[in-house]
């Protein structure tokens, strides 16, 4: 056997060469030497099967999947002059079928062949989730914490702060989250029409019956709102501060967790962490030039920073507010209104302490 530290070597003129070993090759009738295609088989690669999230029929020309896909992401699959479309038909060899222009409906992939169907189906998730991502997020799972109790403790701390650091730079009452807009973020998403609300309302009503009853029953979630962060390194420079949370048992968290691996599993949902971090924003520099809304616009070349320096030594250890959670939203971005409680407008609230 060669040591392959010290393979031979060939020496032709200032040039160095490896000498390799010869190797007999039996030759099979019909074999070409290439590895066989897999696609002509129905044995599913393990990271196709796991990426699938559809389901799969069996029927006589072979295999189908249909595919709940909202028509907005339609020109991304099809491309110019059908080009994305045909190359992902040959490439598969599966035929997909997509709605005609201004028709709602889905998208139907099938081929004779399992794995093929499974592998276009998987191909078309990647280019709709990498159209979704290009588009603003459209809605986000909201926790409100803008109890009263909360609501007057903030108030305090804004005029405390407005009193105090006036004259820090940067610092000015725009800055400061309106109070009926106090809330935690689990996940935000991209939903293009009816059909994907419906399906993020479903699996919101899902996690109640399947994750929240078992773990708490019908009891609220308790957390408590103390203590001030930022969200870089250098307190003269600051963008956002937001109010820590503190969740004792840790229900809140393990439950908010598994609801967003639910919405990862369907493609409305991207996760970008690896755990959920609570935070209630209290001031945000976005807010300089979205007064009205969540304050997310991402134009960080023209915000301008604040020096909390002085707020974090007067108030770092501020206590806030016990906050009971018996709400879970799917919020509306950017819906013109709000609700009559002056909270983001809802597309569906799961209510945790009532039955339904």
């Amino acid at each position: 056997m060669a040591d392959i530290l010290n393979p031979p070597l060939i020496w032709l003129g200032n040039r160095c060469f490896r000498k390799n070993n010869e190797t007999e090759y039996s030759i099979r009738s019909g074999y070409t030497g290439e590895e066989e295609d897999y696609q002509d088989s129905n044995e599913v690669n393990e990271d196709d099967q796991q990426e699938f999230q559809h389901e799969l029929e069996e029927y006589a020309g072979g295999f189908r999947a249909k595919l709940h896909i909202s028509s907005n992401f339609f020109p991304q699959l099809i491309g110019k002059g059908g080009q994305t479309k045909i190359r992902l038909e040959k490439e598969t060899n599966t035929k997909i079928n997509i709605p005609r222009k201004g028709v709602e409906g889905d998208i139907v992939v099938s081929g004779n062949q399992r794995q093929n169907v499974i592998r276009c189906c998987n191909r078309l998730d990647v280019i709709v989730a990498s159209a979704r991502q290009k588009h603003g997020f459209t809605h986000f799972i909201s926790l409100p914490v803008n109890s009263k109790q909360m609501q007057d403790a903030f108030l305090q701390f804004k005029s405390e702060v407005l009193d105090t650091c006036s004259e820090c730079r940067g610092v000015e009452e725009s800055i400061f989250q309106t109070s009926t807009l106090l809330h935690l973020t689990i996940g935000t998403m991209v939903l293009m029409d009816e059909r994907e609300r419906e399906l993020a309302r479903q699996i919101l009503q899902d996690c109640k019956e399947t994750l929240i009853l078992p773990r708490q029953g019908e009891n609220p979630f308790q957390i408590e709102i103390a203590g001030l962060e930022i969200m870089n390194d250098d307190p003269g420079e600051v963008d956002v501060l937001y109010g820590k949370v503190k969740d004792p048992e840790g229900n809140l968290q393990e439950v908010a967790e598994r609801i967003v691996d639910r919405f990862v599993d369907v493609g409305l949902v991207k996760r970008e962490y690896d755990r959920i971090k609570f935070h209630v924003t209290l001031m945000n520099t976005l807010f300089r030039k979205d007064k009205n809304d969540v304050g997310d616009k991402n134009d960080p070349d023209n915000r301008e920073s604040f020096d909390a320096r002085t707020i974090l030594n007067l108030y770092s250890d501020r206590r806030f507010s016990d906050v009971e959670i018996s709400e879970i939203h799917l919020s509306q971005r950017r819906a013109g209104r709000r609700s009559a409680e002056g909270y983001y407008l809802p597309s569906h609230i799961l209510k945790i302490t009532t039955c339904g």
